[in-house]
């Protein structure tokens, strides 16, 4: 009899945007790689109805779940919920498990964990603390919870003098926005992959901005993601050029990469952003456990220049799972 691989994701609402529908297009990439594994796949949508996810998990009877769950009730705050029902199942599934996944979830934590194992890591202050800001330096206001760089772009960043800004974020709620050091520099993605002798660095991705004018902040925003008509999406480009120059930052990118995790206990793949300031110096901006896996995203494009097929990669993954 064949396994069974049942595909989870997040119940979309009517009016979900292209950052929300792009798990779809993973969903379908997942299942054909599985099928093509000799794996039969059946497919659910999880709301924040556990008793119902439960039953159809129960129903369905998976030898393995694959977790491709990034939000519930369309709050990105509650997807690490699916992997603990997951858990109390005691069904293996793909990816970090339930302390992983809150840890990287919530930033503001995440952020005192990489300062727990020491990596570095920007800055951050809570939105309540707007008055010990430095008028000299930039910030930006981010979401705590939420991925696709949803409610980030370049009127997130300001200046630690600007009080017009300083009173936007002193109006936001503190358990969901908070305040980064903005380091300006450039900007690296790394992908990471499980494999038989541990995690693996996929070539690392630099994200260049092209031609943007003198004091447009250069940050990879929800435009330069999602929407492919803005100047953002259109000069924003991704490369994996090698060069000799930067060979030592390449091995400290790595080692932090690694570091990660190790540290935060990941599972099966995940994605390391950094930042590198203009004195050369790396700081970890985010660590996403459950990374978009989509054709236009960072992780396929860096299994591809690794000269892996996506098939593999889901084996790798699925192994992981049950490993």
């Amino acid at each position: 009899m064949k396994r069974k691989i049942l595909i989870a994701t997040n119940k979309l609402l009517p009016d979900a945007g292209a950052d929300e529908q792009d798990v779809l297009e993973q969903a379908n990439m997942v299942g054909n790689a599985c099928q093509e594994l000799g794996y039969t796949v059946a497919r659910m949508e999880m709301d924040l109805d556990l008793q119902q996810a439960s039953t159809r998990i129960r129903e369905e009877q998976p030898d393995i779940l694959f977790n491709l769950v990034e939000s519930l009730g369309n709050k990105g705050e509650f997807a690490f919920i699916a992997t603990s029902l997951f858990s109390s199942l005691a069904i293996p599934y793909s990816g970090s498990p339930v302390i992983p996944m809150f840890l990287t979830s919530n930033k503001v934590l995440a952020k005192r964990e990489m300062q727990r194992l020491g990596l570095h890591t920007p800055h951050g202050f809570s939105v309540n603390d707007t008055d010990i800001l430095d008028p000299s330096e930039r910030y930006l206001l981010k979401p705590i919870w939420e991925e696709g760089s949803l409610d980030l772009d370049e009127s997130s960043v300001f200046n630690g003098n600007n009080e017009r800004m300083k009173g936007a974020a002193g109006s936001k709620s503190k358990e969901h926005y908070f305040i980064e050091e903005y380091i300006e520099g450039r900007e690296f993605n790394i992908s990471i992959l499980a494999g038989p002798n541990g995690p693996e660095v996929l070539p690392l991705a630099e994200m260049e901005f092209l031609d943007f004018p003198a004091g447009k902040p250069r940050i990879l925003g929800y435009r330069s993601k999602w929407n492919e008509q803005s100047f953002e999406y259109t000069h924003t480009s991704r490369n994996f050029r090698a060069r000799e120059k930067d060979r030592a930052l390449h091995a400290k990118l790595v080692d932090m990469s690694e570091a990660c995790w190790q540290g935060f206990g990941l599972r099966g793949y995940a994605r390391v952003d950094f930042r590198v300031s203009e004195e050369g110096i790396p700081a970890i901006i985010d660590i996403n456990a459950n990374p978009c896996i989509s054709l236009s995203g960072g992780f396929a494009a860096a299994l591809n220049q690794a000269g892996y097929s996506f098939t593999e990669a889901i084996q790798r993954i699925l192994a992981d799972a049950v490993r």
